[in-house]
């Protein structure tokens, strides 16, 4: 049994990250590879808000935005100074190896005596002892529903749906009178935001970066 929750726990916290990626490769048609960096990112931002005192559920909107922040960077890349896609998603994830080892401070951190989205005090009363397995899994699946809503409501918003047309046909999009190279950098902010959002989950997870 602990087995399968294991399983069921890698695969809910990655899933988060896929449905970033999914956004790059299937949507836009985009070589990201600079969600090999916004994924250590966000952990290495958790964990340091966590140590200062920040609220866990908090750390996870600030990875998020963090992410964004690194996937607007890419696209700015990309777009405003004409790099290759591929080769701008590795500069960047490049560039995040060094920023994620100032932000954490050392390789490797843990932090076993501060509380979490996993175990805190409101986790505490609303679960039982008896159901501390499973614990893990419910948050989890609650954050994937949440995060795969959010994203489903923006797809079917007018934002959405030129992100969608601007992987299959940007000539498209211009005809429409909007800038397709912003339209990219909205869909690499948000991708790169999920996967921020998946490593800071991911850290609270294992509580170590």
């Amino acid at each position: 049994m602990s087995i399968i929750l294991g399983v069921l726990e890698e695969g809910l916290v990655y899933a988060i990250m896929a449905l970033g990626v999914y956004i790059t490769y299937k949507i836009l048609d985009f070589p990201d590879l600079s969600v090999d960096g916004t994924f250590p990112l966000g952990g290495a931002v958790t964990v340091t808000l966590i140590l200062a005192g920040i609220n866990p559920l908090a750390t996870l909107f600030i990875a998020f935005a963090i992410g964004a922040l690194a996937g607007c960077i890419t696209g700015f890349i990309h777009v405003k100074l004409k790099v290759r896609d591929l080769l701008s998603g590795i500069i960047v994830m490049t560039a995040l190896y060094s920023v994620n080892l100032r932000v954490a401070g050392k390789a490797n951190v843990p932090f076993f005596n501060v509380s979490t989205i996993f175990e805190n005090s409101l986790v505490n009363r609303l679960f039982p002892a008896s159901l501390s397995g499973v614990t893990v899994v419910v948050i989890l699946a609650v954050i994937v529903f949440v995060v795969k809503f959010i994203l489903d409501q923006y797809l079917k918003t007018r934002s959405g749906y030129l992100l969608r047309a601007v992987g299959d046909n940007e000539t498209l999009v211009t005809s429409l009178a909007k800038d397709r190279g912003m339209v990219k950098i909205v869909g690499l902010a948000i991708a790169n935001g999920l996967a921020a959002l998946a490593g800071s989950v991911y850290c609270q997870q294992k509580r170590l970066l």
